[in-house]
């Protein structure tokens, strides 16, 4: 069975920075490669198409009327140059290839020199440029490409003026190999700088991303449970926002560390209390100490707080944690608002209290049980703390600035001085035999995962205090 591919190398910074940079920069040697051999060549073409004119005019210009015909006598330097083999040291590059000409009359008679070489035909135009009857042109003399050059001269004779046509070419050759020696020497020249280069670039990289290579090791040295800032010197702008990121991560984690820390202390704490007065009335009733009966019934009873502690204690653990990852659902806060009503009508009917819900039917979309948790602990609260038969509460409003505004309301005493300070604060309460301490902290966190808030304030009224509000703001 083959085995599964792993998981590709990521690659590296340095090598993206290469990349980045080299392979515009190749891109860009390579045209400007190219543009210099075609500058080189069209060069060659130019000096050596002139090279042809001149020769082509040189022969001309030695036709003479000789014993009754046109001849054309050659010096020995013009033997070596047309009729020899180019040569040329070493040194000086590739040897010029041999010269041919032919000389004919207009109509292609031949006179003069090689006669293999096809005659030219036609008349040239005034040549532009080297203001002639000249024309430059490509031929094949065999298998071999040749550049020509075709002058026509009038020369007198017995007959009168004749038009004599003066062919002069070269193999086309040379000029190619000339132009790919200076292709190939542009192009060692930009290797070596291209090298050169990239010698640079690695140096530079590696040394711009030292930084980044410190942060790492700072990383990979430390502790799991170290979740101090990291502290670089001098590190360079582009890695402060890393390292900012990172140090913003850490203190999160730090704080919610401390948060899961504090939360399993007070656990534990408020959990030990009922446990042991469980075991404690499980030996009394073991022992006899305790009729049977009233034995089971402070053992359901004790059994009845713990498990309500816990169920509190795992409202608060789900409001810690990312609970607005569930999807968000549309919903009506005044039938949430009734529902708990309904929900609670017993312990509102047992104590004869007035209960009031003010307020019209308001549409959201968010998360009703969250909605739902808070109003049921707050309206647990003020049914606590309100005395038999008198009022309570909650009323729903609409700001100006938007959203939705919901409070439960009490007849009771209120917070007291001690608690207004840390009313949020998991397992304070000033009255333990009326709960943990856990409700209001629910609360809270259940409304900041919401996005709103919650603010408890006496109500007063001609200096005493007439009850309680819990505010809840709802974006």
């Amino acid at each position: 069975m083959p085995e599964a591919p792993g998981p590709a190398r990521p690659r590296s910074l340095r090598s993206r920075l290469l990349l980045w940079l080299v392979a515009p920069l190749v891109a860009f040697l390579a045209l400007d490669a190219y543009a210099n051999y075609r500058a080189a060549l069209q060069t060659a073409q130019l000096a050596f198409d002139r090279l042809l004119v001149t020769s082509a005019h040189a022969l001309a210009d030695l036709i003479r009327l000789e014993r009754g015909e046109l001849q054309i006598t050659l010096p020995h330097a013009a033997l070596e140059i047309y009729d020899g083999a180019g040569g040329g040291s070493p040194e000086d590059g590739p040897g010029r290839s041999r010269m041919v000409y032919r000389v004919s009359f207009l109509d292609g008679e031949y006179l003069a020199g090689d006669e293999d070489l096809a005659p030219y035909r036609g008349r040239p135009p005034q040549h532009p440029v080297y203001q002639s009857m000249i024309e430059l042109y490509d031929s094949v003399k065999g298998t071999e490409p040749m550049r020509m050059a075709a002058l026509v001269q009038p020369v007198e004779s017995f007959d009168g003026m004749r038009l004599v046509v003066v062919q002069v070419g070269e193999s086309s050759a040379y000029r190619t190999r000339l132009a790919a020696q200076i292709l190939r020497s542009t192009l060692l020249r930009q290797a070596g700088l291209l090298s050169i280069l990239l010698l640079l670039i690695w140096a530079v990289a590696t040394v711009a991303l030292k930084p980044a290579r410190a942060f790492a090791r700072q990383l990979d040295l430390r502790q799991a449970r170290d979740l101090t800032p990291v502290v670089l010197e001098q590190p360079p702008s582009e890695l402060l926002p890393v390292v900012a990121g990172f140090n913003g991560l850490l203190s999160r984690l730090a704080a919610a560390q401390e948060q899961q820390r504090r939360f399993v202390a007070d656990a534990s704490h408020q959990l030990r209390t009922p446990l042991t007065v469980l075991q404690l009335q499980a030996d009394a009733g073991l022992r006899g100490d305790l009729p049977e009966r009233e034995a089971l019934a402070s053992v359901a009873a004790t059994t009845r707080r713990a498990t309500g502690l816990v169920q509190q204690l795992l409202s608060l653990a789900r409001a810690q944690q990312a609970a607005t990852q569930e999807p968000a659902e549309p919903f009506d806060l005044r039938a949430v608002a009734e529902d708990v009503a309904v929900e609670l009508s017993p312990l509102l009917a047992q104590r004869h209290l007035d209960f009031q819900l003010e307020g019209e039917a308001v549409a959201m979309t968010g998360y009703a049980w969250m909605v739902r948790e808070i109003l049921g602990n707050l309206l647990k609260n003020a049914i606590e703390f309100t005395s038999e038969g008198a009022a309570l509460g909650m009323r729903i409003g609409l700001p100006a600035q938007g959203g939705a505004m919901l409070t439960v309301w009490d007849s009771g005493p209120g917070l007291s001085e001690a608690m207004q300070e840390q009313v949020f604060t998991p397992f304070a309460t000033d009255r333990p035999s009326r709960g943990s301490g856990l409700g209001l902290a629910i609360c809270r966190d259940l409304a900041l995962a919401l996005g709103g808030s919650l603010v408890l304030q006496n109500r007063v009224a001609g200096g005493a205090v007439q009850g309680l509000d819990a505010v809840l703001t709802l974006p």
